[in-house]
């Protein structure tokens, strides 16, 4: 309970998360007997880590895909295939923020792209500000379950686990989340239409809505998003296929990616460049400096044996997997309301592992149902990370924009829960390509 307080207090003054949990490690080692060259050492190894290279790769690449109108193109492409229908640009946002997530890794980055587009489409559509604002950060909280995913690629440095099988994990619970969020935004506008629709207003009835697939649409839609489909074909194909690492495969496609966009559609210039390469170097500081700090306090918690304690006290309540599992993911929903995605990884992962790998439950499981529990604090007040984005894009104020995400939260709980009893849905593909 003192760590717990002791951490708590240093958030509350208002410093930065990586010094209060460094404060904390160091003043409780110390306060321990415990030799202060073990903090140095803790987090000189927590940041000894070559995955780590990969954050800054997948990062660097979402960027320049940013600043090079690639996320234009895929936008194209997807309303294509959509097709026309009363929740058509709803819809298509969806589909937008999935695809874009196979490139940027990042909730709030997806948001940002997706939504800066989107949403003022929708609002001229006849959508409501608040649906529009929901839509696109709902959407957007895919960016970290759809690889490749940062996130995925700090749980699997910290449990020990393979990162390809973590990207593989959350395929088929990305596109089943794509599709729920998909059917909500669709039961919104047809059920709900005060909430999703301005009153008199028909968004089917709009211009802007897309037209039905033909065959030759099909070939324009692919040929208009083809150096983006090549990108992600590279940097998921090239893992999964075992041609690249994910270090290599995101070093290939930033070098993909600046010669398309320098040379073949010209769309990248050298300021984009740089801006890209210094938004990823601050990025990466922040993250580097939280993964030292994170290790510290993962090893200060197992020196006052939290993760036991914790352990004990709820098998004490069942030992039940998927009831241990229940009251877990209740936790980090809650947890996840108040943390940043990465520092919940840090701090948690070693505190959870240890509980549920006795009981049999997969830690590639377990990571996919982490980040969706991630998700969910993208989505909750007052931390959630996309709904500052999604506000500011929507002119909306974080209590309006709150209650408008309900519903999408909703979606991500009930698909949370299928994977809690059905972890064949995470686990299909990586025992099918890995064994």
């Amino acid at each position: 309970m003192g760590v717990a307080a002791a951490l708590m207090a240093f958030l509350v003054s208002g410093l930065p998360i990586w010094v209060g949990l460094g404060l904390v490690s160091m003043l409780f080692m110390w306060s321990s007997g415990v030799s202060l060259h073990m903090l140095v050492s803790t987090m000189y190894a927590g940041v000894d880590q070559y995955a780590l290279i990969a954050v800054t790769g997948f990062l660097l690449v979402a960027n320049l895909f940013d600043k090079g109108g690639i996320a234009q193109d895929l936008i194209k492409m997807v309303e294509r295939f959509i097709g026309s229908s009363r929740s058509g640009l709803a819809v298509i946002t969806i589909a937008s923020c999935a695809v874009f997530a196979a490139i940027s890794s990042s909730g709030p980055a997806t948001v940002a792209t997706i939504g800066g587009i989107m949403i003022p489409s929708m609002i001229r559509s006849k959508y409501t500000a608040k649906f529009a604002g929901a839509v696109a950060s709902s959407g957007g909280a895919l960016g970290i379950l759809i690889p490749p995913s940062n996130p995925f690629l700090m749980y699997g440095i910290i449990a020990s686990q393979s990162i390809a099988s973590l990207f593989l994990a959350g395929v088929i619970p990305g596109i089943i989340m794509a599709i729920a969020l998909s059917i909500t935004a669709s039961l919104c506008v047809k059920y709900f239409p005060k909430y999703a629709r301005v009153e008199g207003g028909d968004p089917a009835s709009e211009g802007e809505r897309p037209k039905k697939l033909t065959f030759l649409g099909t070939f324009q839609a692919f040929y208009e998003g083809k150096w983006a489909l090549i990108a992600i074909i590279l940097l998921l194909g090239g893992i999964y296929a075992g041609f690249f690492t994910p270090i290599e495969a995101a070093e290939v496609t930033i070098f993909y990616t600046l010669l398309i966009g320098l040379f073949v559609t010209k769309k990248l210039k050298f300021r984009d460049i740089y801006a890209s390469m210094a938004d990823t170097v601050k990025l990466s500081g922040t993250l580097i400096i939280l993964v030292a700090a994170g290790f510290a306090f993962a090893r200060l918690l197992t020196v006052q044996g939290v993760p036991q304690a914790l352990g004990a006290s709820i098998q004490g309540v069942s030992q039940d997997p998927l009831v241990v599992l229940l009251i877990i993911m209740a936790l980090m929903i809650f947890i996840g309301t108040w943390a940043e995605t990465f520092s919940q990884i840090i701090v948690l992962t070693p505190i959870f592992l240890p509980i549920i790998t006795p009981l049999g439950i997969d830690p590639i499981h377990f990571g996919v149902l982490f980040v969706v529990t991630a998700e969910i604090g993208f989505l909750t007040p007052p931390f959630g990370a996309n709904l500052f984005v999604g506000m500011k894009l929507a002119d909306l104020t974080l209590e309006e924009i709150s209650i408008s995400v309900l519903p999408f939260i909703g979606a991500y709980a009930v698909v949370l829960l299928i994977l809690v009893f059905f972890p064949e849905i995470s686990l299909f593909l990586p025992r099918l390509v890995f064994g």
